[in-house]
């Protein structure tokens, strides 16, 4: 039987690779080798230089599995990589390469209001999060305890991250077979605006999946995600 790829976690904006550490545990169980970045969370290009370092670095298959701002990162720091054999973008951007946010006009549709603009406090050089309000916005379904844990570690996130970064790079997922898994119970990305980034890349051959979670089912639903990041690291096992 063949090894499994190496699971590459990014974490979205303002987390940080902890934010997995149920996850890996479980695939620790399962034999799958996995790695969790921790972004500087500066600039876009500097981020997807960290992934594109760390994916160099392994031996073997890699798959890809990015979270909500992360998904940026994927997008760009995936591309071109020769290893990788699968993307995962859970309630993930999904943008073209360079591209680090949607953009308000598609997060602020007309009735698909998020908890986004209670949640995220501006500064001068960056955006950082209300933490009472993220048990809300981000965990919702997710054990208090924990949550409040998860709460506790989040970061600022540097305003230079939206900054759009001039490449010539091809967006990873229109190269490499993607799953996009859809978050149902998402208050931060509507669900909507997932099932629209789904429907792309869907378009480009993607396999697109539902699970009835908040925005960090990594924390409230961490078996689902293992279950599925092992399907596709041992398909993908050379």
């Amino acid at each position: 039987m063949s090894n499994p790829a190496t699971a590459v976690f990014v974490h979205g904006g303002w987390h940080d690779g902890w934010s997995w550490h149920l996850v890996r545990k479980l695939l620790d169980a399962r034999g799958v080798p996995s790695v969790a970045l921790d972004l500087p969370m500066t600039t876009l290009d500097r981020d997807a230089a960290v992934l594109s370092s760390t994916l160099a670095a392994i031996e073997g298959n890699a798959i890809v599995i990015s979270h909500s701002w992360g998904g940026s990162v994927a997008t760009l720091g995936a591309a071109g990589a020769p290893n990788v054999r699968h993307l995962i973008y859970i309630a993930a951007l999904l943008t073209e390469a360079g591209q680090p946010t949607l953009g308000p006009p598609s997060l602020l549709i007309k009735g698909r209001a998020t908890l986004r603009p209670k949640v995220v406090i501006e500064t001068d050089t960056t955006t950082i999060i209300d933490r009472e309000v993220s048990l809300a916005a981000f965990y919702h379904d997710v054990e208090p305890a924990l949550a409040r844990q998860a709460a506790a570690r989040l970061r600022p996130f540097q305003k230079t991250g939206y900054t759009v970064i001039e490449t010539d790079a091809v967006a990873a997922w229109r190269t490499i077979p993607t799953t996009y898994v859809v978050c149902t119970e998402d208050r931060m990305i509507h669900p909507d605006t997932q099932r629209e980034m789904a429907a792309a890349a869907a378009a480009a051959g993607a396999k697109v999946r539902q699970w009835p979670s908040s925005h960090s089912p990594f924390l409230s639903h961490p078996g689902l995600v293992a279950d599925l990041v092992a399907l596709r690291a041992e398909s993908a096992g050379g």
